[in-house]
């Protein structure tokens, strides 16, 4: 039981932190936004900003990004492979 409330509480988290960077980068996209509205005619920018839409196609990749990175953080490291070299001097 504590296992499952430490990592809903760890899920919870990342999606706290997601909010803001999520709200600060579909921001920053506005011109993608006007250029997808201007080449495909979807309305993606109003007068107050990119649309809701916007928002939450960022906030998804934001989620996967963090899926992604949280299965590549709790996989077990592969034994018997070193991704450093045996020596530090050039060979002569």
């Amino acid at each position: 039981m504590r296992h499952l409330f430490h990592r809903l509480t760890i899920i919870v988290a990342i999606v706290l932190i997601g909010l803001p960077i999520t709200f600060a980068a579909t921001i920053a996209l506005l011109p993608l936004w006007s250029m997808i509205e201007r080449r495909y005619g979807v309305e993606s920018v109003g007068h107050s900003g990119p649309a809701d839409w916007c928002f939450w196609v960022v906030f998804a990749v934001y989620l996967l990004l963090a899926a992604l990175v949280a299965l590549r953080v709790g996989r077990p490291a592969r034994g018997g492979s070193s991704t450093s070299s045996t020596s530090d001097t050039p060979a002569a």
